[in-house]
């Protein structure tokens, strides 16, 4: 009479180790996700410095006004890697508040 209760509480602690599993994977990949973010803006700020730069010395080369458009560019470029910044991170913000959301709602509804 033992043996079916030992075959269930084998089972039983079998499935309780597989639900465990996602929720470790889960927060590991919420730490991949931070950094590749961070490094997703790293690239925008720094590809708005970059092209701004190349377009104002082609400006400058094309019309011989060295540093003018150079200058001009890289500010210009600054600012749009900034603006850039600014969108994608307010873009993330939501995401995760939505995935939050979720989740709460997920435990409420698994404790109802």
């Amino acid at each position: 009479m033992t043996e079916p209760k030992t075959d269930k509480l084998k089972e039983f602690d079998e499935k309780l180790k597989l639900a465990k599993k996602p929720k470790e994977v889960k927060e590991k990949s919420q730490e991949h996700k931070a950094m590749s973010n961070a490094y997703g803006y790293a690239t925008e700020l720094l590809a708005g410095f970059v092209i701004g730069a190349i377009m104002g010395w082609s400006l400058d080369n094309w019309l011989d006004t060295k540093p003018l458009f150079m200058i001009v560019f890289i500010f210009i470029g600054a600012g749009a890697g900034i603006f850039n910044v600014i969108k994608s991170s307010q873009r993330d913000f939501r995401e995760q508040q939505a995935a939050e959301q979720a989740a709460a709602d997920e435990r409420k509804n698994d404790t109802n």
